[in-house]
């Protein structure tokens, strides 16, 4: 186990010497650039220096355990079931709940904020506005609202912003949500990759 920089929301650690954006949104590591998306135009963005972004390919069939402050790539399962993880393009969905609907989310470290879909977003209990940082699509500020989530056996309330339409899924995802970073603040995220489950741990 080890600490990382999470001065950003995003997952910067240090593998090997290179200072990587753990990624579980990336379906590949790459060191320069990956489908558009440059590592020193990522660098820039963040405000930090990174040598580049490790993926899915990198951690498959691996035990990875994220605190708000430390990661572990050979983590021990939990004894608990957790939520099935199946895979897109070789990126992690879980099959969920929002507000008692059920959809498909994709497990995205790489992605600061938890974003639902237009169609299953309530937008009732509007709680702030937060400055969110794309690859693609830049620095936006994104309007956040209390949405209700079920994940394995964990129910909660808590701020999602609405999916922006451009946003890149795997297009045969059928994806209504992202869970990103922000899920740290309440919960541990434990991804067994080896036995394929998501385990959602109270902190």
């Amino acid at each position: 186990m080890q600490t990382y920089d999470n001065s950003t929301g995003h997952i910067i650690a240090d593998i090997g010497g290179n200072l990587m954006l753990v990624d579980t949104g990336a379906a590949e590591t790459f060191y320069d650039e990956y489908q558009g998306v440059r590592v020193e135009d990522l660098s820039r963005m963040l405000g930090r220096p990174l040598d580049g972004v490790l993926g899915m390919d990198s951690i498959k069939g691996k035990v990875l355990s994220i605190t708000r402050d430390s990661i572990d790539f050979n983590a021990a399962a939990p004894d608990q079931r957790g939520a099935p993880l199946n895979y897109v393009s070789g990126i992690p969905c879980v099959d969920i709940k929002i507000n008692e609907i059920r959809c498909r989310a994709v497990v995205s470290t790489g992605a600061a904020t938890s974003y639902i879909s237009e169609a299953l977003i309530s937008k009732d209990k509007y709680t702030r506005s937060v400055n969110d940082r794309h690859p693609s699509y830049g620095n936006s500020s994104v309007k956040m609202f209390v949405n209700y989530f079920s994940i394995s056996n964990k129910s909660f309330f808590a701020d999602a912003g609405e999916l922006p339409a451009g946003f890149a899924l795997p297009s045969s995802a059928g994806a209504d949500a992202i869970i990103g970073t922000d899920v740290l603040d309440r919960f541990d995220l434990v991804m067994d990759f080896s036995d394929h489950r998501l385990h959602l741990i109270s902190n």
